[in-house]
């Protein structure tokens, strides 16, 4: 059994109340992963890497801003071998940390792209292959 503190209770254009996953991306991970949305190359890389992390069925993709509303409770998600959701922040600013923090969200794992060795820059372009490459990174922690 999953402990979760999802008590899902948003208008999120759903066509069925109460249900804010319906129409949104799923797979059968057990934890989720949630991205920075800073205005940079590293809050890019960040969603990205998110989307990498959910494609590869490592994590599902979790909606950062929908917990900065606080239209749904979910977040939080550990599972009985210890698995805990991952956020990932582009910078040591911690936006995305600081906002689960105020909400309360404490469990979960935290990486930050410029602590992995990317610089952040006034851009939203990179490298397409420093996905894979701070994937291996994310593997390498045991995450």
């Amino acid at each position: 059994m999953i402990e979760n503190e999802c008590s899902c209770s948003c208008g999120c254009g759903s066509d069925e109340s109460g249900d804010c996953s319906s129409g949104c991306v799923a797979n059968s991970a057990p934890t989720k992963v949630y991205a920075c949305a800073g205005a940079s190359n590293v809050g890019v890389i960040s969603f990205d890497l998110t989307k990498a992390l959910h494609t590869a069925n490592k994590y599902e993709m979790g909606c950062s801003t929908c917990i900065g509303a606080g239209d749904c409770g979910c977040g939080g998600t550990v599972t009985p071998d210890g698995k805990k959701d991952l956020l990932i922040d582009g910078c040591k600013v911690a936006c995305l940390k600081k906002m689960f923090d105020k909400k309360g969200i404490s469990n979960f794992n935290h990486v930050v792209v410029t602590q992995l060795g990317v610089k952040k820059e006034g851009t939203f372009d990179y490298d397409p292959s420093l996905i894979q490459k701070l994937m291996d990174k994310i593997n390498a922690k045991g995450l």
